[in-house]
């Protein structure tokens, strides 16, 4: 028998084999950009969480978040916060002056309203401390 007579069997044409690899590099490539978006998105979170980590940042807030109508707990906030804020030269000055005036707004049952001048000396100091920070 010659080897052209022999039939063939079990020969199957080639099968089409189908390429993907686009789709899978167009995933991972989706995948990728939402990992970068989560690190991104984690990472301010965390920043914005321990930014802060000064505690003069929230004494300042504090000082902000003052309502100025009502006199006695802003001389009380005011002179607590205010110490320990008051670093350079001049803040201390305008501390010093802040405490004498607050004075008669503490320690008694009925308080006046604050007054014009002293509002305008809590401002300063605010600034300043804003501006030193």
């Amino acid at each position: 028998m010659s080897v052209d007579a022999l039939p063939l069997r079990d020969i199957k044409p080639l099968l089409p084999i189908p390429d993907l690899s686009f789709y899978m590099l167009l995933g991972v490539g989706v995948a990728a950009v939402a990992a970068v978006a989560a690190l991104l998105v984690f990472g301010t979170k965390l920043w914005r969480m321990f930014r802060n980590q000064d505690p003069r940042f929230a004494w300042l807030e504090r000082l902000e978040r003052m309502d100025m109508n009502r006199p006695k707990e802003t001389a009380y906030t005011m002179s607590r916060y205010g110490r320990l804020l008051a670093k350079e030269k001049r803040q201390k000055e305008i501390m010093a002056e802040l405490e004498a005036r607050l004075e008669r707004y503490k320690y008694r049952q009925e308080v006046p309203p604050l007054d014009e001048e002293t509002k305008r000396y809590i401002k300063l100091f605010i600034e300043m401390t804003r501006d030193a920070l």
